[in-house]
């Protein structure tokens, strides 16, 4: 029923998309991603996944804008819906949710495991209590790779369980013990907070760290390397013995150096080759699909980007983006294949 539903949309209304409970939402002030692109295969049961356990709402529903699948590569005739939430009241951190119809679809890290490379692997979100959360996506089909785990890092206790959805997308669920945060700003008082990191599973950690470091320019946050003490118990099922020997080195980047809050977080784990899923990273196929980025400046950006001899990988094009109003809009890709949408209002 919705595919006949967006197909007629889409069809007989060529100029229609998503209808918002609000309207120009503003990207003035927010560093790294404002939102995050999920394609799935079931629209209402993610859509439903989301609100439910993760207590979203939704502030748009409906075909997406006209121009998108020339932007995605795809047919200009390709039906496409979309749902958009977020938790609290804030204009960052959400999630847009994307139906594509009638095309043949690959998860983009099918079967994969956090130490294949390629795209993105997860989604941070804090929860209050991991155990409740994490039973809750179990019920709908979701599994993890270990049971919750809790560990150190620098100055965090952390109790952590990573939940993999039915798209191959999957979700860090963080019940942070210490050092205390604002729980009512981060919107991580029930269900699940808004996403405020993405990891880069990567192969080669040099040109990913140069890729944002200096094609980008944004600021490094937390980084280093970790071991896990003895016995070795992890959330990302490296085996025990092999998660307290070999090292993981990480360092979560953002266009701000006093604002972590939506970073883009490279991670490699010295040691272990995996499956490359990077040319799987791209539309219609399903998972994590992109992040978009706001800027203030698009064409400085790309003019930046060309200066360091950098592929843009899909030009500036013009756009209107729900809720955001009208929109310039250009891709780029991680080296490890993540695609990354940055956008400035018009």
């Amino acid at each position: 029923m919705r595919f006949l539903l967006v197909f007629t949309i889409l069809f007989f209304t060529s100029a229609a998309y998503a209808t918002c409970t609000i309207d120009d939402v503003s990207s003035d002030g927010i560093t790294g991603f404002q939102e995050a692109v999920i394609s799935v295969a079931d629209l209402d049961a993610a859509n439903e996944t989301w609100q439910t356990v993760g207590g979203y709402e939704v502030i748009c529903d409906g075909p997406v804008e006209p121009g998108l699948a020339a932007f995605w590569g795809l047919p200009a005739d390709t039906p496409m819906h979309n749902v958009v939430l977020r938790k609290g009241l804030g204009d960052r951190g959400f999630i847009r949710l994307v139906k594509i119809y009638g095309l043949p679809q690959k998860q983009i890290r099918s079967s994969g495991m956090p130490w294949d490379t390629g795209g993105y692997f997860d989604l941070y979100v804090y929860v209050s209590d991991v155990d409740t959360v994490f039973e809750q996506l179990r019920a709908r089909g979701w599994q993890g790779y270990t049971d919750p785990v809790n560990y150190t890092l620098q100055v965090f206790d952390i109790t952590e369980a990573i939940a993999r959805g039915p798209n191959g997308e999957a979700l860090v669920l963080m019940q942070r013990n210490a050092p205390p945060y604002d729980k009512v700003s981060m919107a991580s008082e029930s269900g699940m907070s808004w996403p405020f990191n993405t990891a880069l599973l990567v192969s080669d950690y040099d040109a990913n760290e140069y890729f944002f470091s200096t094609v980008l320019g944004w600021k490094v946050h937390l980084n280093g390397e970790s071991l896990t003490p003895p016995p070795g118990l992890n959330p990302t099922a490296i085996p025990l013995n092999l998660a307290s020997t070999l090292p993981r080195r990480f360092a979560a980047y953002a266009n701000s150096a006093g604002d972590r809050n939506g970073s883009l977080q490279i991670l490699k784990t010295e040691g272990m080759t995996g499956v490359d899923f990077s040319g799987r990273a791209e539309p219609p196929n399903l998972g994590i699909l992109t992040m978009r980025v706001p800027v203030d400046d698009l064409d400085a950006l790309a003019a930046r980007v060309k200066v360091k001899r950098y592929p843009i990988h899909v030009p500036t094009m013009q756009l209107t983006m729900p809720p955001y109003g009208p929109v310039k809009m250009m891709a780029l890709k991680a080296p490890n294949g993540a695609r990354i949408e940055f956008f400035e209002q018009q």
